[in-house]
């Protein structure tokens, strides 16, 4: 009986012996275990403030006084204005042989809206009257889409004016952008294959008025 003790004993001592010494060799001499790559997901880079302005919510006229007379026959107010949106973006295109088009996107807390507007004249001469005018809900899959595009476009940072000479008879593409106070606008004219074109034809996809718009007049 004594002997199997003694057994017993040494079989415990070798076994605790072993445990040990294996920790001890995995802990200083096994390389460290490959982890899977885990994919990092970069936050999304934002480009506001930018090049904004502080903007006061005011009634003065924030626009260029170039296109003024197109908003106002669309019975339309400086952005600025708007105490009931949160942020807000306007965008204007102006063809110069084609009727005029506004549509304008704005946030309310949590809610979203759109208005579209259209005027009988042409972008390069007279506003001419309403030939269309609708407003309607906004999803905020839609709006996210649409914010999302401005961002990639770096909209926030971009310049009001490009320098570049253009064509005599293109079309002006300009958005207007109100934000926690502080207002931007870009204007191009005939804006070449991008992201701010992207974001300027989003909002006409949306207003349903792409759809009926033959590609030769998208300019």
């Amino acid at each position: 009986m004594k002997c199997i003790f003694v057994k017993l004993g040494v079989a415990l001592v070798t076994f605790t012996l072993g445990v040990s010494l294996t920790t001890i060799y995995s802990l200083y001499y096994l390389p460290d275990a490959v982890l899977p790559d885990v994919a990092k997901i970069e936050a999304h880079y934002s480009c506001f403030p930018g090049l904004s302005l502080r903007a006061v919510k005011a009634t003065t006229q924030t626009e260029y006084d170039l296109y003024s007379s197109y908003l106002k026959v669309m019975n339309e107010v400086p952005l600025a204005s708007l105490v009931d949106e949160d942020e807000s973006y306007r965008f204007l295109w102006l063809r110069t042989f084609h009727r005029p088009v506004m549509v304008h996107v704005w946030r309310a807390g949590d809610r979203y809206f759109t208005v579209v507007k259209r005027l009988k004249g042409r972008g390069g001469y007279a506003p001419g009257t309403f030939d269309l005018y609708w407003a309607r809900s906004l999803s905020e899959d839609d709006w996210d889409a649409f914010t999302m595009q401005l961002e990639d476009s770096q909209y926030w940072q971009m310049p009001t004016r490009d320098n570049r000479i253009r064509p005599q008879d293109g079309a002006q593409w300009i958005m207007e952008g109100y934000r926690e106070g502080r207002y931007h606008i870009v204007d191009r004219q005939s804006p070449d294959d991008g992201a701010y074109r992207d974001a300027c034809l989003y909002l006409l996809r949306q207003s349903g008025l792409l759809a009926e718009i033959p590609a030769n007049e998208v300019y």
